[in-house]
């Protein structure tokens, strides 16, 4: 079964990676709705609550899964299934005192943590998100328990599952009481309720789609498979996984820091009244909606490359743990690549069509953000692999010089009133490429070999960047071309070059791709109707 999982992880990631397009669709029908009913400032009073929910819950969910998944992957590798059982039964306990514990916080001090990021308005918002800590905690260990067995599809489905109800719950919410006259904190709470039913319809799915799927409490069938005392198993899971946490919690530490520096320096050192900063940080708010879409597309990689390296380094294969590592790298780079230079080349006609009548700053901010999300990526990946191989502690060295990086970076640039707003994207671009220049350091000197970084970027970079001479061509030709026209509010010399634009940087992309074989037959076979792919696309 480890075989198995180190050479098919590109398997499910590949089923992730398809829920996640499907949630990111599903999203689009709720945030870009969302941010046209709220204003800029209803909105950032939204992402505000988000950010600080974010940072909550990847204190909770994002190492102990990991580590969770890494510890049955083991197990399993063993065939230990009574250490299985008994891990999984410590993993649960551990995200019920974890989301509790943010759950708690939340809920009685919502006003003290508006306060502390500058909106005190947003102290409804916070409440009415409390709940989904706990309820997100509790479907996390079982997500954990499923990747630990290579099964991505109870984790997909039930991220469907929550974003569907997330969506039907939160925009009709927002829209009735946006139709009734509520002010727009109290829409932007309703919007937030979806996230805490979601989040109760997430759990109850996973809870009941292990319990069938699987056997958590298989007899006792040799007297070899004795599990570790429980004492053992969680300061394992606390060992590996708070080290993971660190290192995942930077996108939200990272979001934090800038809703929190820029609030406050917009105001204080730029000169910017409160009512303008919450404008400014709307607009980068829904900016950053667009930005976060690539990172989403990591996740899949993140989730299957653990387990897979896990086994891989359980059984001493440094070799394939290498490779998988680079493997992972270069896929990541395939997906995330050409959206982060297609996000920066359109990034204008993007939030045009997205956010209509929005401040004027979103463009420039979602161009600056396109540069930045290839290096948010690939640090995340990077943050993964590392503990994968057993080096937990590595990536918090790389975590604290770039966080550092970010802080002094967007603190300065954001209080120089001609940069204002513009400066918190470059102290995020600082962030991530200390951070990803360390990672790779460490990797080098850690793992059997150092990484290829032409084989991971090289063939790719020159796709992605034939994408986007292409799709910047069409599109500023196309609406040179064009007059007026209105659909729904919006241009027709903007909808039309821009949605051409995307077609052709797609068509371009995969072309190039096949053409210098920046994808070859064996990653393709080793995706769902792999072999079907690769003979219809004649990939060798």
């Amino acid at each position: 079964m480890s075989e198995k999982k180190g050479q098919n992880f590109l398997h499910g990631a590949a089923i992730y990676t398809v829920g996640i397009v499907i949630i990111k669709i599903l999203g689009a029908f709720y945030k870009i709705p969302l941010g046209n009913i709220l204003s800029d400032a209803g909105f950032s009073l939204f992402d505000v609550t988000y950010k600080i929910y974010n940072v909550f819950l990847t204190i909770a969910t994002a190492g102990i899964p990991v580590a969770l998944s890494r510890l049955i992957s083991e197990a399993d590798a063993m065939d230990r299934k009574q250490q299985v059982r008994r891990v999984f039964k410590v993993g649960i306990f551990a995200f019920l005192g974890l989301g509790l514990l943010g759950t708690l916080i939340m809920m009685i001090f919502p006003a003290g943590l508006a306060a502390w990021m500058g909106d005190i308005k947003a102290t409804r918002c916070i409440f009415v998100m409390a709940p989904s800590v706990l309820l997100v905690c509790v479907a996390a260990a079982y997500r954990g328990y499923a990747q630990g067995h290579a099964d991505m599809i109870p984790t997909t489905v039930s991220q469907i599952v929550e974003t569907a109800v997330k969506v039907a719950v939160g925009l009709t919410a927002a829209y009735i009481l946006h139709r009734m006259g509520k002010s727009v904190e109290i829409c932007a709470a309703g919007a937030i309720l979806g996230t805490t039913v979601s989040s109760l319809a997430a759990m109850l799915y996973m809870q009941i789609k292990i319990h069938r799927k699987y056997d958590v409490n298989p007899p006792v069938t040799a007297d070899s498979d004795v599990p570790d005392e429980g004492k053992k198993i969680l300061w394992d899971l606390l060992r590996i996984g708070i080290p993971i946490t660190i290192s995942t919690s930077i996108m939200s530490l990272v979001q934090l820091a800038d809703a929190k520096i820029t609030l406050n320096q917009l105001q204080n050192a730029a000169g910017y009244t409160l009512e303008a900063a919450r404008t400014m940080n709307g607009a980068y708010g829904k900016a950053m909606t667009v930005y976060n879409v690539p990172s989403a597309f990591v996740v899949p990689f993140m989730a299957s490359i653990v387990p897979a390296i896990s086994a891989a380094r359980v059984r001493g294969d440094r070799a394939e743990a290498a490779n998988l590592a680079e493997k992972s790298m270069r896929m990541c780079t395939l997906l995330c690549l050409p959206m982060a230079v297609g996000m920066a080349v359109l990034a204008k006609p993007c939030m045009d069509v997205l956010y209509p009548g929005s401040a004027s700053q979103g463009g420039v901010l979602l161009m600056e953000l396109g540069i930045v999300c290839y290096f948010m990526s690939m640090s995340l990946m990077t943050n993964s692999i590392l503990p994968a191989n057993g080096n937990e502690r590595l990536p918090m060295i790389a975590i604290c010089l770039g966080f550092l990086a970010k802080v002094i970076g967007t603190y300065v640039l954001v209080g120089i009133p001609s940069l204002n707003i513009y400066g918190a994207p470059i102290g995020t671009l600082c962030c991530y490429v200390v951070m990803l220049t360390v990672n790779l350091i460490f990797m080098a000197r850690k793992m059997a070999r150092p990484m290829n970084l032409w084989t991971i970027f090289g063939r790719t970079g020159v796709s992605a960047a034939v994408m986007g001479v292409a799709a910047w061509a069409v599109y500023s030709l196309l609406h040179g071309l064009m007059g007026g026209g209105i659909v729904a509010g919006r241009p027709l010399n903007v909808l039309v070059p821009f949605f051409a634009a995307v077609f052709v940087g797609v068509a371009v992309y995969a072309v190039m791709i096949v053409a210098l074989r920046a994808i070859t037959r064996e990653d393709v076979v080793m995706f769902p109707k792999g072999e079907k792919i690769a003979k219809l696309l004649h990939i060798r």
